[in-house]
């Protein structure tokens, strides 16, 4: 039987929930999944390959992530999907790169540090009726909040204690998030697999289901899927699986994030998804 690592943290031990369908299937074709903490000890020489699962607090603690992602450099076991993307990945200044290679990405604007925006400044200047500001390292709406004209000046006061030092990512809100809602496209090897489509409670804009939100799988428009695909396929790296979390947006995919590292890949929705991330490794391991 043959090991894979899944990546992990201290919170999800055991494998994140939705990760746990994925057992009795790859047990059937003779393919352990073993849970690993990515900041405690392992014996890697062990394992056939490694997957990036759910280290969900390397933004907590990016310095010791990216120790982490030199030291694993130096291993022979196979890392998916590869250090060098996700080197690319886990900070957000990506979305620049894309948007100046041509791809529809949300108009996205960054700082070196809190204390160099100005939130009514970027109402005013770049026609915003509404912002987003949050970390350029992070995940699941950490330290993400949304400003307009009427709270702006008191959000402002609470940025340093919010941010610190850190850099920082200013975007244009997203109307299409409180009616459309937000879609989320799963691939693997860099073919289509499926959708879920993302909404947040009513009054909110965050579409984690931790803080409301609500998830359905439904099928986008073909040219959603292509739009999507088309910006995948720019990375010159093999990419096991990936999200491509985006808008539709007057009737094409706007991207608002690529994520290529852990994912969560809707594994409870049942055998599509199950057996096209088992296909996909099956492929990589052969």
């Amino acid at each position: 039987m043959k090991k894979i690592g899944c990546v992990t943290c201290r919170e999800f031990s055991d494998l994140y929930y939705d990760d746990q369908y994925l057992l009795p299937l790859f047990e059937k074709h003779q393919l352990k999944l073993v849970p690993i903490v990515w900041d405690e000890p392992f014996d890697y020489e062990s394992l056939d390959m490694l997957l990036f699962r759910s280290a969900w607090d390397y933004h907590q603690k990016t310095e010791a992530f990216v120790q982490y992602l030199q030291q694993l450099k130096k291993l022979k076991v196979p890392v998916f999907n590869p250090i060098t993307l996700i080197e690319k990945n886990y900070d957000k200044h990506y979305l620049r790169d894309l948007a100046n290679f041509g791809f529809s990405v949300i108009p996205t604007l960054f700082f070196s540090s809190v204390e160099t925006v100005n939130l009514e400044q970027m109402l005013l200047e770049n026609n915003w009726q509404k912002g987003v500001i949050k970390p350029v390292i992070s995940m699941s709406a950490y330290h993400t909040y949304a400003f307009d004209n009427e709270n702006c000046a008191t959000l402002q006061k609470k940025l340093a204690g919010a941010y610190g030092q850190s850099a920082v990512m200013v975007q244009k809100f997203a109307d299409e998030i409180t009616t459309d809602g937000e879609w989320s496209l799963v691939f693997f090897d860099k073919k289509y697999c499926m959708t879920a489509h993302k909404q947040p409670k009513k009054g909110d804009f965050r579409v984690q289901t931790d803080l409301g939100g609500t998830v359905t799988y439904q099928h986008p428009p073909d040219l959603i899927v292509e739009e999507a695909r088309a910006i995948l396929d720019s990375f010159s790296e093999p990419i096991l699986y990936a999200r491509m979390d985006g808008i539709i947006h007057k009737g094409h995919f706007q991207l608002m994030e690529a994520e290529l590292i852990d994912p969560e890949l809707y594994f409870r929705s049942g055998a599509k998804v199950q057996q096209g991330f088992l296909e996909a490794i099956q492929a990589y391991l052969d």
